[in-house]
């Protein structure tokens, strides 16, 4: 059976804030969902040191981004895209979620604090709602919001 899935944007909380809401939530696995894995609200997000800094939590870092992350590494000017992920690509990555579920208490990392406005929300949670499993967003002031299903009637981001 799956266990409950949490979501987290860093946005812009300092290492101990965001620290004190993982242990407060029993998360032992950050998987970080961000296509482009650096902040520079946050430097100590970044993919190069998170890993590093958790380990004294005993908390485990897996990087998804590449295959979960929203957006595509866009160096130009332009607006930032949709990431150029496929189906199967996409599938495989919620499949490895589900399979650390079972075994950690997971949260899903991405940059947005508010997941109304985030990836994590209105793509992601969708997929493991119809999965079956509880998704559970932390917020910035140590609540909780369980994530919803949003109406497919309206035209939603989409991952590829």
């Amino acid at each position: 059976m799956y266990k409950t899935i949490y979501t987290i944007g860093h946005g812009k909380l300092g290492f101990m804030s965001f620290i004190r809401l993982i242990q407060a939530n029993k998360i032992t696995h950050i998987v970080d969902i961000r296509s482009i894995p650096y902040s520079r609200h946050a430097p100590w997000s970044n993919k190069s040191r998170l890993a590093d800094l958790v380990k004294p939590f005993n908390i485990r870092y897996t990087y998804l981004g590449h295959k979960l992350g929203g957006k595509k590494t866009n160096k130009s000017n332009t607006p930032p895209q949709q990431a150029e992920v496929t189906p199967d690509i996409y599938q495989k990555a919620i499949d490895v979620l589900l399979h650390l579920s079972v075994r950690d208490d997971l949260t899903l990392l991405c940059a947005e604090g508010d997941p109304t406005r985030c990836h994590r929300q209105s793509v992601i949670a969708q997929t493991l709602l119809d999965a079956g499993v509880r998704v559970v967003h932390l917020l910035h002031d140590g609540s909780v919001k369980e994530a919803w299903k949003q109406d497919t009637t309206v035209i939603q981001p989409d991952l590829f």
